[in-house]
């Protein structure tokens, strides 16, 4: 079979064996640039099931197939070598793969959809838009909802899945040069890194402080939430389920609200009364009380919980400033924080530095970019002047006490 990379032909290797796969490997060594996107299925598994590995350099088209091959682990040693670029796009899940099979995360990674938001001000971009923008050529989706689980794979499944790749070598040889001129190269390879990072820890630590509804818990309450957490994780990893079929997050903050490990008092919460959940009742009240005798680790980010809210109108200020710059620079707001992110900085400079650890809109490049245009504005040296009413950014800065006409 041959498929398209740019305007070459270049015949496509299918990997179905572990032969192949050292054969395969062994050839993509040669490569100084590796490309490479993933099918999987999510929705029935405890973790994201990968179903498909797509690999694109500048000469060679593969697909490797996890389900035949029992160990891929040659092909995700070839990706985290130092020496070579590895390219993705919004390539999540391609990096937490990576670091389950090697525990490290991708030295050389370039993603796609980061470098285009760095340099065009729109994030997040599909790939479709990205590839279309970039070089032109529009996709083909209907596979989109495709089971990657079913055997054999249809030659129109080997095609779409290869069209997810075969552009990528090309599309980073265009951004990397579009960050080079900017230069936002620096930019970009700490964005990427600490993005690496925050995966990385998210794989290794709970998470039970991502589930919805705990910002007015009490400490009490929350030990609660971090023990059935805990269970549910341990649940549905032994059984390889969505955790949330195990117990969902919206029974996990009710039971940690009521905080009571009596079975009658369980049982009366709607939604607990399933046959599936019946039998674990007493295993749910045995977390409940070991949940409020347990220790919370605060994140290192503080998240504002227990601290008084800023003034509104300042954060609305302050946010819209940030949008401003954010324009002005043609970086994607998205990549630069929330009004969450505004409101720890606002805190951080109103409050006082002492014991908090540096907001994110005051650290590396979106400090250099950001955080010294907000402190102008916090400080009164810096406003926001209406510019232009009809364009779709009608704002300005100016300098209070100067004619707003002569600042830029």
């Amino acid at each position: 079979m041959a498929s398209r990379a740019g305007d070459k032909s270049v015949p496509m290797e299918f990997v179905d064996s572990t032969a192949k796969l050292t054969e395969s490997c062994r050839r993509l060594a040669d490569s100084q640039l590796i490309a490479f996107d993933t099918e999987f299925v999510s929705e029935d598994t405890y973790r994201p099931e990968l179903c498909l590995i797509q690999v694109a350099t500048e000469s060679q088209l593969v697909v490797i197939d996890p389900l035949a091959v029992p160990d891929v682990t040659p092909f995700w040693e070839l990706v985290v070598s130092p020496q070579r670029r590895v390219v993705v796009h919004a390539g999540r899940e391609e990096i937490l793969f990576c670091y389950r099979a090697t525990g490290q995360t991708i030295p050389g990674l370039f993603d796609c959809q980061l470098a285009y938001g760095l340099v065009s001000g729109e994030f997040p971009i599909s790939y479709a838009n990205l590839v279309q923008r970039l070089a032109g050529l529009q996709l083909d989706k209907e596979e989109t909802r495709s089971d990657w689980r079913r055997r054999p794979l249809s030659d129109r499944q080997l095609q779409y899945a290869i069209q997810d790749v075969a552009p990528l070598p090309s599309l980073f040889t265009k951004l990397q040069r579009q960050l080079a001129t900017g230069g936002r190269d620096a930019w970009f390879a700490e964005e990427a890194d600490r993005r690496q990072e925050s995966l990385a820890r998210s794989v290794e630590d709970e998470q039970w402080h991502r589930i919805s509804g705990i910002q007015h818990l009490s400490d009490r309450q929350l030990g609660i939430v971090r023990r059935l957490w805990q269970w549910r994780d341990q649940e549905a990893a032994s059984r390889d389920v969505p955790p949330r079929r195990v117990l969902r997050d919206d029974l996990i903050i009710e039971l940690a609200k009521r905080g009571s490990s009596d079975l009658q008092h369980i049982g009366s919460i709607r939604g607990l009364e399933h046959r599936h959940l019946r039998p674990r009742w007493a295993e749910l009240a045995e977390c409940i009380e070991q949940g409020k005798q347990m220790e919370i680790p605060r994140p290192a980010r503080r998240s504002g919980r227990g601290q008084p809210n800023p003034p509104q109108l300042l954060v609305q200020f302050l946010t819209a400033s940030l949008a401003f710059i954010c324009r002005s620079q043609r970086i994607s707001p998205a990549l630069i924080g929330t009004t969450d992110d505004v409101k720890e900085f606002v805190r951080y400079r109103l409050q006082g530095a002492d014991q908090q650890p540096l907001p994110a809109l005051l650290e590396g490049w979106r400090g250099q970019i950001v955080g010294n245009q907000l402190d102008a504005v916090l400080r009164g040296e810096l406003a926001l002047c209406l510019d232009d009413p009809l364009q779709e950014m009608p704002l300005k800065f100016c300098r209070p006490g100067s004619d707003p006409d002569a600042e830029s």
